[in-house]
């Protein structure tokens, strides 16, 4: 079932479809050795792995790497949502996302923050909106929303680059 409304966001997003529901899954099969394979829609050939530090083989991410991926990804898609739906034109996008994990005695480890920088490069006419929908972006990702409640999360914007004329 498809649902219409119109978003809380600025009048000039004009009425979108979105599915009410959405589900994905995802399956990992131990390989025998240290790691797994993620059996998904459109996964290809995605392992992951435990890290050196505990003992692992570190062959692939570990879940942790994982984790901050899918917080990236969300922004990153987020992003490429709403610049199509806006007619921005960019050069680059490029996120980073970092954790702070600490073991704690009684419970083991446990991230303690996460920090996404998301940083854009447009033309100087198009900083603005690119900055909006870098904005837009943090506001909007469902998965830094799923998770700010339990883990304390910060996603800033660096300034916009412009790029450089004659290109």
């Amino acid at each position: 079932m498809r649902v219409r409304y119109r978003h809380s966001i600025p009048g000039w997003l004009c009425l979108v479809r979105f599915e009410k529901r959405l589900r994905y899954q995802a399956k990992v099969t131990w390989d025998r050795e240290s790691g797994g394979l993620v059996e998904c829609e459109n996964c290809g050939d995605l392992r992951l792995d435990m890290p050196r530090e505990f003992s692992g083989l570190g062959r692939s991410p570990c879940p942790d790497q994982l984790f901050l991926s899918a917080i990236g990804g969300c922004l990153l898609t987020t992003f490429l949502h709403f610049k199509r739906r806006l007619g921005l034109d960019v050069e680059g996008v490029d996120i980073s996302v970092s954790a702070e994990i600490a073991l704690d005695p009684s419970e083991g480890y446990r991230i303690r923050s996460i920090r996404a920088v998301m940083s854009v490069e447009a033309d100087a006419e198009e900083a603005d909106l690119a900055r909006r929908c870098a904005e837009l972006a943090r506001d909007y990702c469902h998965i830094t929303r799923s998770i700010e409640s339990a883990i304390p999360l910060a996603v800033s914007i660096e300034p916009v680059t412009p790029r450089s004329s004659g290109q």
